[in-house]
């Protein structure tokens, strides 16, 4: 999977410390990093040494919690192998950054920022919201553990709930060449003339086949009329003895004035099987109006082009120019909560005789579900969006005939994935998503094509392997159904991903204190946004395939 480009200072200064620090202990002990490094590493984080160059929030958050580094370090080091695992690549800084701006939330200096003071300690109650290292772990490993590869993480404001997603993109800024003022230089939209001083135009022929007339001007054509400038487009100075005659593609003849101003003579000849024809006719550098005459008549088919080049000594007010804006779109955090209970019959009794604790199995649950949810509610969104780009595939499902398929998939995702590069203006299709039929035949295709993930089925989403080297292919229980592949992309730059995920305060779980009918549960709650990438052409990365399977031919 390519690298990914994050342009945060802070989500980079956070990933390159996490990322650092992991190369640090691989180094030491035989390039792995998990858990069972982290011991002997945490006296490094006691000692200052590592947190000297660490990152503000690092630094807090280890320094509320110095008893407990290990056991952060770990909580690191596995949710990055965890990360690697599920998604067969190593976690982008901007994940890595929401881990730790998750895990800074619940310090104590955060909790000043987003004004949870009014729980404070008494002699009747207990401050259910000081630090909490578990809390802290906790984060990081769901941030991580829980990720969505094709999503941008952006941390929220923790005082105000607000992200900020800021998109550059560039453009003309000047009405020249093939682009109007502010239309966009990026992705497909890039490679028209612009900063070139050539321009080209396909002369109109007379009746006659003989006299061509045309003028060069400031706007070149675009597209199919690439070769055609607008005769309203402005005059422009030409470079004298620079311009050319092209018939057929050919250069059939020269300006042959070098010296002076306004018009100037033009002259060759070519041959056309037998025929040699003559070219004359002139050029006004100064206007760039142009006449060919061209004996005998050539037959109508035939294109006669001129190329001239404008000078800019001559008229700098020509030149070009190009800004880059940056577009600011606000997310805002909305809150997540809900509520177990159990009674201390059910607790003590599912304690006493099954061994399990019904508060911690209630916990988990809920951390399910809110990964879960969030994961398929980014499907759901992603489903709505490939509406727009679709393409049709029958999947013949006789071993025998698998060369062809693998032509007609490889064909039908290509079709999607070039189409969705030039929507977004720079990347295509990198994940896949299938039910558990596409999913059973992905896992039958030979090795050259699809290499299993190694990870084992479960009920849930998961990763089960890659296609072609080039895409990640997913199954999951719902959304998709079983004879559809939900394409979606992952962009080289994250903050042009087609998702956009942050939490301002994370998943934190509450106990609830006891009542007097002896009901005792836990309060879970977070904040956060989970939204479709404002930008609109990144918000296009999505595609559908339908699938057809057929037993044979």
């Amino acid at each position: 999977m390519t690298h990914q480009e994050v342009h945060s200072t802070k989500a980079n200064e956070v990933g390159d410390f996490v990322n650092n620090l992991i190369q640090a202990v691989a180094s030491d002990s035989g390039n792995t990093f998990d858990s069972a490094n982290a011991t002997g590493f945490a006296s490094d984080f006691n000692s200052g040494r590592v947190l000297a160059n660490a990152p503000d929030s690092v630094k807090v958050l280890f320094d509320e919690n110095k008893d407990s580094a290990t056991a952060l370090s770990k909580a690191m080091f596995d949710s990055v192998a965890i990360y690697r695992k599920e998604h067969g690549t190593n976690p982008a800084n901007d994940v890595l950054h929401q881990a730790i701006h998750s895990a800074f939330a619940t310090t104590k200096h955060a909790m000043a920022q987003y004004a949870l003071d009014s729980a404070s300690a008494s002699s009747l109650h207990h401050d259910q919201m000081g630090i909490q290292t578990a809390r802290a772990i906790v984060s990081i490993i769901s941030t991580l553990g829980d990720a969505i590869p094709f999503a941008h993480y952006l941390p929220a404001d923790i005082s105000n709930n607000e992200a900020k997603l800021a998109i550059v993109s560039n453009k003309a800024a000047s009405n020249f060449g093939s682009y109007t003022a502010e239309s966009s230089l990026d992705g497909v939209n890039s490679g028209d003339a612009y900063i070139t001083s050539s321009r080209v135009h396909r002369l109109a022929v007379n009746v006659d086949g003989i006299n061509f007339t045309g003028a060069l001007t400031k706007k070149q054509g675009s597209g199919n009329d690439y070769d055609l400038c607008d005769p309203a487009g402005g005059e422009i100075k030409l470079l004298r003895g620079r311009s050319l005659v092209h018939v057929n593609g050919r250069v059939v003849a020269r300006e042959i004035d070098s010296k002076g101003v306004g018009q100037s003579s033009i002259s060759g000849q070519f041959n056309n099987g037998t025929t040699v024809h003559s070219v004359s006719g002139n050029i006004n550098t100064d206007t760039g109006v142009i006449a060919v005459k061209i004996e005998p008549a050539i037959p109508g088919t035939f294109e006669v082009l001129v190329e001239g080049f404008i000078d800019y000594e001559r008229a700098p007010e020509l030149t070009p120019s190009i800004i880059t804006m940056v577009d600011t779109f606000t997310l805002h955090a909305k809150p997540w909560r809900v509520t177990t209970t159990q009674t201390i019959d059910s607790r003590t009794q599912m304690s006493n005789e099954l061994g399990l604790d019904p508060y911690s199995q209630q916990v988990v649950t809920v951390n399910s579900q809110f990964a879960n949810e969030r994961h398929y509610d980014v499907l759901r969104k992603a489903a709505r969006l490939a509406v727009s780009n679709q393409t049709n595939f029958t999947f013949n499902m006789n071993p025998a005939d698998w060369k062809n398929a693998q032509i007609g998939l490889s064909h039908a995702i290509g079709v999607v994935s070039q189409q969705m590069a030039v929507d977004t203006l720079g990347f295509g299709v990198s994940h896949i998503y299938v039910g558990k039929t596409l999913a059973a035949l992905f896992m039958a295709l030979p090795s050259d094509m699809f290499v299993p993930s190694g990870i084992p089925a479960r009920a849930g989403t998961y990763r089960i392997g890659r296609l072609y080297n080039q895409y990640d292919i997913y199954y999951t229980p719902k959304v998709v159904g079983e004879n559809r592949m939900l394409c979606i992309g992952r962009a080289p730059d994250v903050a042009r991903n087609p998702f956009v995920l942050g939490d301002a305060v994370p998943p934190t779980v509450v106990p609830l204190s006891v009542g007097q009918d002896l009901k005792s549960g836990a309060g879970f709650y977070a904040r956060n946004f989970t939204a479709i990438n404002p930008y609109e052409a990144s918000s296009k990365a999505c595609a559908w395939i339908n699938v057809s399977l057929v037993a044979s031919v």
